[in-house]
């Protein structure tokens, strides 16, 4: 049987309310560590799937609403418990709060008999359905919409765990289908042609346009969660652990990455992501509004393969022929292949090259160049990023 759990989860003591970025910070977390997880054991070792979850946060600390199939009551709350205590132990960020709770607020068969219930009190003349009914079968027709089962028409205990998961997949995929539609008129920037498609009638200029959009949404909660990580813990990228988006930059400047730096980025992406929904496009203007960009693009890739839209392999033309037309210039590649030393001990130092560093410098790719703007023209560079 399906349940819907709800788990509570609370900061340390010494932090009395979490601020909007906090709140950010702690959403995008969650939201990664659990977008991996598929399953989980019961307390009776049972495998017990994991097929949905939302994520609430306020001041106080968060909500973590998991859908499970699980033999049992008991079994579901155990098992969501499990999910969401690993998720923290897993995260040096979170690893200090404390689940708060664990419970199943009501079960789809416990919904059914209420919604018999309520029917029959409402043709018997009752005057009014029992309060705690109506709020009960509220809550069970929001998480019926959670779950994506989109109809009550069958019995739950008629649909197996293979249709309900197929039915969910599919209703899941055709919402991001939509969504990704709305958001391609956004992309005022570029036409359909940019992605080397026929124009805006191609289906796909549409969902990639809308996927690039999404993807300066993702990103940009991403990098405030790294710059809260390696502000809490006064760390660099290669000293710190389960970051988002530093991860994908070069590695041979990993050790440059620090919170300041992380907020020039984001300020580069700003830029970015204003042109991109704006009348007209200019190019990148230095090399971290060229990385940005492609941050956009590699995210866009990712949401378009795990919503099951479109393959990597196939959106890869398609995102090439973005960049070729929005970005010409891609000398910043280079610096992806610069070899690094395997050792961790050593990469914290950089990469030990005396000749990489002096080609990179030679091609404006060297780290302390990469927010120089050249030609500023009527738009110059933030104060901050200088």
């Amino acid at each position: 049987m399906d349940y819907v759990v709800t788990a509570g989860v609370r900061p340390p003591a010494d932090i009395s309310k979490l601020d909007p970025l906090q709140q950010e910070g702690v959403v995008s977390l969650l939201d990664h560590q659990l977008g991996r997880v598929e399953g989980v054991a019961g307390p009776d070792a049972e495998d017990i799937d994991v097929l949905d979850y939302r994520i609430e946060v306020g001041p106080e600390g968060a909500s973590v609403m998991l859908a499970v199939d699980a033999p049992s009551l008991r079994a579901a709350e155990t098992a969501a418990a499990n999910v969401v205590q690993e998720v923290l132990a897993d995260s040096p960020v979170l690893e200090h709060w404390t689940l708060t709770r664990s419970e199943v607020k009501i079960t789809e068969d416990e919904f059914n008999e209420s919604l018999a219930a309520a029917e029959q009190n409402a043709g018997g003349g009752s005057e009014e359905t029992d309060p705690r009914l109506q709020a009960e079968i509220e809550e069970a027709f929001e998480q019926a919409e959670f779950l994506g089962t989109g109809s009550w028409e069958r019995n739950p205990s008629e649909v197996s765990g293979a249709e309900r998961a197929q039915a969910t997949e599919e209703s899941e995929t055709e919402r991001w289908r939509a969504r990704l539609r709305e958001l391609s008129g956004k992309l005022r920037a570029f036409s359909g042609t940019a992605f080397g498609t026929a124009g805006d009638a191609d289906p796909r200029a549409e969902i990639v346009a809308g996927a690039l959009v999404h993807a300066v949404s993702v990103v940009t909660d991403e990098l405030f969660y790294d710059e809260l990580a390696l502000t809490v813990n006064d760390a660099t990228a290669d000293e710190a652990v389960g970051l988002l988006v530093l991860e994908e930059l070069p590695l041979c400047y990993q050790h440059n990455y620090d919170a300041r730096f992380t907020r020039s980025l984001l300020l580069s992406s700003a830029l970015v992501a204003t042109r991109l929904t704006g009348r007209e496009w200019r190019p990148p203007r230095c090399v971290a509004e060229s990385l940005a960009l492609r941050l956009f693009v590699n995210e866009a890739r990712v949401v378009l393969e795990a919503t099951e839209l479109m393959s990597w392999s196939e959106s890869e033309p398609l995102f090439e022929a973005f960049l070729d037309n929005a970005n010409p210039d891609r000398a910043y590649e280079e610096l992806f292949s610069v070899e690094v030393p395997g050792d961790e001990s050593e990469r914290i130092a950089g990469f030990d090259s005396e000749e990489a560093e002096r080609r990179l410098r030679e091609r404006g790719l060297a780290f302390d160049q990469w927010f120089g703007i050249s030609g500023e023209g009527e738009t110059g560079q933030h104060p901050y990023t200088g």
